[in-house]
């Protein structure tokens, strides 16, 4: 039976860049978010490279208590100082909340659904000033779109259009790679349908380059932490990303197991051209910023890889590129070096290209014109642009135009959910490193 205890507040002792001392936040919904990334629900400073999820604040199902999940295997929590907390602890009505490295502690309090309604003429004109914020924002952003100046077209990139291909995920096999032997782990998952694709493009300099998750299409997942691995499906691709990864968090560097990706290239009159292996050696990827998560599963341990850290936090230096050196053929797409980058200004038009998700027989390239929003000469490593874009560009050339020059300056990537869908990213072509993983 229900004791009518159905939302809390935290209350913020300590400051940040995130929160003011005192502040107090109430939250209704059944699962809250504690950590550095900014989809939180409580957001803390990012002092790292490994922005990540700290724990989660979890409602009974009778709506009566909660209790605090931990979800980081680096940060301690602890309970009005003791500590630290293992997976979960119920928490109280008065509890002080703690996290190691944090200067700022969380204080619980508990509340009956009736006193939930306070200040709500205070939240109606919040909102109305939110409302009045948005429609000047847009007035301003129609504006801009109508006196920007001219810049590269439809017609510039036609040209490039034979070196711009459609990506798609044929097959995922799993094997254990014990000191330098392969051993296949069956059954294989051959993608017959709703098959994975995306965009990948060749430059100048003979490379091929394409967004990772396009090939590791689960790590940009967005997974429940609280997942329960069991109650995934035997060929689920998640499971078998956490089973690979819980192996590789367990077992000696002489072991690890690995999930081996095939896919193939379709120009865009939808002819195969080439076909490679994710674990092939002229494949690289780069791992070394992929947050690692501990599931929060009672029965074990489990592990979870990802980039989706980075899409939310808006850190586009990240491990969402893939390139493959020494391509059979040479493309005519060149490549924009650092110092081109950092000369370019906001509002710059660019073009993306890449095969909107129609389905496989009818795929064709689409060129579509949008606008840069961030200042690479502030920082080169955010590359935000607006377009009208969807499933399937993915990894596929933002491209500009210098004096009569056409490049790519950018990798598409994902699209932003801080603002709504309204921006998106691509990952800056720098990350393309000559030498091998």
């Amino acid at each position: 039976m229900s004791s009518g205890m159905h939302y809390f507040s935290l209350k913020f002792k300590g400051d940040n860049s995130y929160h003011l001392n005192g502040e107090r936040l109430k939250l209704k919904e059944r699962i809250v978010n504690i950590g550095e990334t900014a989809d939180c629900d409580v957001r803390y400073e990012c002092k790292g490279n490994r922005p990540e999820y700290y724990a989660a604040i979890i409602r009974n199902d009778d709506g009566s208590s909660w209790r605090i999940v931990k979800r980081s295997q680096y940060v301690s929590i602890s309970i009005q100082g003791h500590g630290p907390v293992g997976y979960a602890y119920p928490l109280k009505d008065g509890d002080i909340i703690l996290f190691d490295g944090q200067p700022m502690a969380l204080a619980f309090s508990m509340h009956d659904e009736n006193s939930f309604g306070e200040d709500s003429w205070r939240n109606l004109w919040s909102w109305a000033f939110v409302g009045m914020f948005a429609a000047t924002f847009l007035a301003l952003f129609f504006l801009y779109h109508q006196l920007r100046s001219n810049g590269i077209t439809v017609e510039d990139v036609k040209p490039l259009e034979e070196s711009i291909l459609l990506l798609k995920v044929d097959s995922v096999h799993r094997l254990l790679v014990h000191q330098g032997k392969e051993k296949l782990i069956p059954p294989a998952k051959v993608l017959t349908e709703d098959v994975q694709t995306g965009t990948a493009f060749l430059t100048t300099d003979g490379k091929l380059i394409t967004a990772r998750h396009c090939v590791e299409y689960w790590i940009g997942h967005h997974l429940d932490l609280n997942v329960n691995v069991a109650d995934l499906k035997e060929d689920d691709i998640i499971r078998w990303a956490i089973e690979a990864e819980t192996f590789n968090q367990q077992h000696p560097s002489d072991s690890m197991m690995q999930l081996r990706v095939f896919f193939s290239l379709y120009d865009h009159r939808n002819i195969k051209k080439y076909s490679f292996a994710s674990t092939d050696r002229c494949v690289h990827i780069n791992t070394e910023r992929d947050g690692v998560f501990l599931l929060s599963d009672f029965s074990q341990d489990y592990y979870w890889r990802s980039i989706r850290q980075y899409f939310i936090d808006r850190q586009m230096e990240m491990d969402d590129i893939l390139w493959i050196d020494s391509m059979p053929e040479k493309g005519t797409i060149p490549l924009a070096g650092l110092d081109v980058i950092q000369q370019i200004k906001k509002g710059t038009r660019l073009m993306v290209c890449g095969y909107p998700q129609t389905g496989i027989g009818d795929k064709r390239m689409i060129p579509t014109e949008g606008v840069l929003r961030y200042d690479p000469s502030i920082d080169y490593e955010n590359l935000f642009f607006d377009s009208n874009i969807n499933h399937g560009f993915s990894g596929g050339p933002v491209m500009v135009k210098l004096g009569h020059d056409i490049m790519a300056i950018g990798v598409v990537s994902r699209v932003d959910s801080v603002s709504n869908g309204l921006y998106k990213w691509a990952v800056p072509v720098t990350e393309v490193k000559e030498e091998q993983r």
